[in-house]
């Protein structure tokens, strides 16, 4: 399939002046002719990350917030009056290898009912990142999660289905749920359902917006012949404190939204005590 221009990149700045030079430098690389606009949207970056940006990719639109808005509202308005057919979702700290966003573009081109697909994603030693194919989460298998019981019943349904670690990383699947660090979407599903929910300001956005594609009647496939190198939580380092506080805010918040609907107020209950309970106890995220 030939290459063409359909693409438009989003990325996120927050204190990722060190990290988005690589991250626009395999864009340049390996993403040539795919990319017809490149939006970055600084939160208010206070270590010249906007700056960074420009000078490793001259031809990008640097939207600089004058505060930090959160993951959220940025992608939203960096993805606003765009017109390509796909919208790229990329972290900073985010590495495409190559061939990885033709790949990307190429499973949407032949498969329709999906709206969205993303890569295998390793970190910064070769190892497999399970946050890039997950399940929705539910009372039970957070607790399975949580409570290391999916490492005793690896191949339950209830217990180990959130990051199904028995299912081998080449395997190319439908899932759930999608990592926000790269993800490609079409726009028109994009905007179909509000693009990423405001309401999160940092963790659990991707989440909701893959549960909001599902309630649509949309796909969503994990594409592991689509490689990225993900150093994953670099921004999350410069004020850990504050992004433990949002992880466990916005986990409240899918409970609230997404599952007090579809199970017993008790489960749920008991899920927000177990949230509540981690981040008294100074637990860091589990991503």
């Amino acid at each position: 399939m030939p290459i063409r221009s359909c693409v438009t990149a989003v990325i996120v700045t927050y204190q990722s002046a060190s990290e988005i030079g690589a991250c626009l430098q395999s864009l340049t690389e390996n993403a040539t002719g795919w990319i017809a606009e490149c939006r970055i949207v600084d939160n208010n970056s206070q270590d010249g990350s906007a700056d960074a940006a420009e000078r490793s990719y001259p031809g990008a639109a640097v939207i600089r917030n004058p505060e930090n808005l959160g993951f959220s509202k940025a992608v939203n308005s960096g993805a606003r009056n765009t017109t390509t057919e796909y919208l790229l979702i990329l972290n900073p700290d985010a590495v495409l290898k190559s061939d990885a966003l033709s790949e990307l573009v190429h499973f949407l081109d032949s498969r329709k009912e999906a709206a969205a697909c993303g890569p295998k994603m390793l970190g910064p030693k070769g190892e497999f990142q399970s946050v890039c194919r997950r399940s929705f989460p539910t009372p039970w298998n957070s607790l399975g999660y949580y409570l290391g019981l999916n490492r005793i019943f690896p191949r339950s349904r209830r217990w180990a289905s959130y990051k199904p670690e028995t299912v081998s990383p080449d395997f190319e699947s439908r899932v759930d749920v999608l990592s926000g660090a790269c993800m490609l979407i079409r726009r028109e599903d994009f905007q179909t359902v509000g693009g990423f929910d405001e309401d999160y300001f940092l963790f659990g956005e991707d989440i909701d917006i893959c549960w909001k594609l599902h309630q649509a009647g949309r796909e969503l496939w994990y594409v592991p012949a689509a490689e990225v190198v993900h150093a994953k939580g670099a921004s999350m380092k410069h004020d850990l404190k504050r992004a433990k506080r949002e992880f466990y805010h916005s986990m409240l918040i899918y409970i609230e939204k997404r599952l007090a609907r579809d199970y017993a107020s008790f489960a749920c209950f008991l899920m927000k005590t177990g949230v509540r309970f981690r981040r008294m106890l100074g637990f860091l995220p589990g991503l």
